[in-house]
This record gives structure tokens, sequence and C-alpha cells, in this order.
């Protein structure tokens, strides 16, 4: 009987210690993939619709610089969105066929560090400081320049357009200061290649 009751309270001692353990740890969950909207990239199934850009606007050369690289009229295209993720663009055909297919840069003239300074490019219509959030930039996206063409086009290798616009009641002016090399801010100050002028009369 001794022996029996020992046999007996070991075996509830035993049972109480395995019922003592801790539990075994879950399996760990699969992790949830992002989207590709949070990744951000565009979803493949949605639509996208770009939004209305102005019609195309036509000017003469006007500076020197323009009139020997660029003669005749430059039609100066704004082009939408390609996708969800980019902003609008421009098409920059000149009169001798050469072409600039851009994508605009919004706030392009203050990025970078140090900012560049415009102050010796532009010249306001009433003699002070452009300011840089008047100045419109444009990354290259294609450059077609044709055979014969002087200069070969605006750089060796166009890459960044930075504009600005000055009006008077008849006229507006449009001045183009083309830059190489393929960063922006350019690192050196030879990345500007030249500035050209346009103007185009304004209909009341």
């Amino acid at each position: 009987m001794r022996i029996a009751a020992t046999f007996l309270t070991g075996a509830v001692v035993a049972a109480m210690m395995a019922g003592c353990q801790p539990a075994a740890d879950p399996a760990p969950a699969t992790p949830v993939e992002p989207t590709a909207e949070e990744m951000g990239q565009d979803d493949p199934e949605a639509v996208f619709t770009p939004a209305p850009v102005g019609p195309p606007r036509k000017y003469d050369a006007m500076s020197k610089t323009a009139m020997s690289l660029t003669p005749g009229v430059l039609t100066l295209t704004p082009t939408p969105q390609k996708s969800v993720n980019l902003p609008e663009g421009a098409v920059f055909q000149f009169g001798n066929g050469y072409i600039l297919d851009t994508t605009t840069m919004p706030g392009g003239a203050v990025q970078g560090t140090p900012l560049f300074d415009f102050t010796p490019v532009f010249v306001a219509a009433d003699g002070q400081k452009v300011k840089p959030d008047e100045i419109a930039m444009y990354s290259v996206d294609d450059e077609i320049v044709p055979p014969g063409s002087a200069n070969g086009g605006f750089c060796d290798k166009t890459s960044f357009l930075a504009t600005y616009s000055k009006a008077t009641a008849s006229t507006e002016e449009i001045t183009i200061a083309a830059f190489n090399g393929d960063q922006w801010p350019p690192a050196a100050a030879a990345a500007l290649c030249g500035t050209f002028t346009y103007s185009r009369a304004l209909t009341p």
C-alpha cells in the first residue's frame, strides 16, 4: 500500500508540474507585403487621366544668341503628366528643327545646396533681382539636334533648362538658360551654356 501511495503521489506531482510548463511560442505570422500604392508605385489597374494643359505658344527669336543658334519661331507646347507620379512637361520646338522634350521641375530653382545664383542670368522687367519662384525649371528627357544646326544645340548635351518670362502690355519675352551636366544645381558655373531670348505679341 505504501508503494502504491508513493507512486500515485509522484504521478500527481508530475501532472501538476506538466501543467505549469510555459506554453509553446505561437508560429510567427506571415508578414504582410506593402501594396504598390504604399511603395509609391502606380496601381496598374487604376485609370489615370492627366489634367488638361494649355495651348502651344509661339515666339520669335529675339536675342543674338537665339537668332544665331535657333533662327525662326519657337513653339512651346505644354505636355500632360505621363503618370500620376510625374509632373507636366513641355516641348520646345525651334524653327530649325531643334527639339527639346522636357519634364517640369517644380521648385527646382530653390533646390540644392548651395542654391544656383540666377542674378547674372535673368533680369527682371523692373531691373530688380529675379525671385527664384518666378523661374521655371525643366529637365531634358530627349534632345533632337538636326544635322548641320549651329553649335549642335544649346549645349554639347543639354540637361536642364531654366526659363524666366516678363510681359508688357503688348509683348511677352521668355529667356531660356541652358545647362549641361547630370546634376542640379550644377557643380560648376561652366555648366551654363548660354541664354536665349524669344518674344511674342500679346493680343488684347
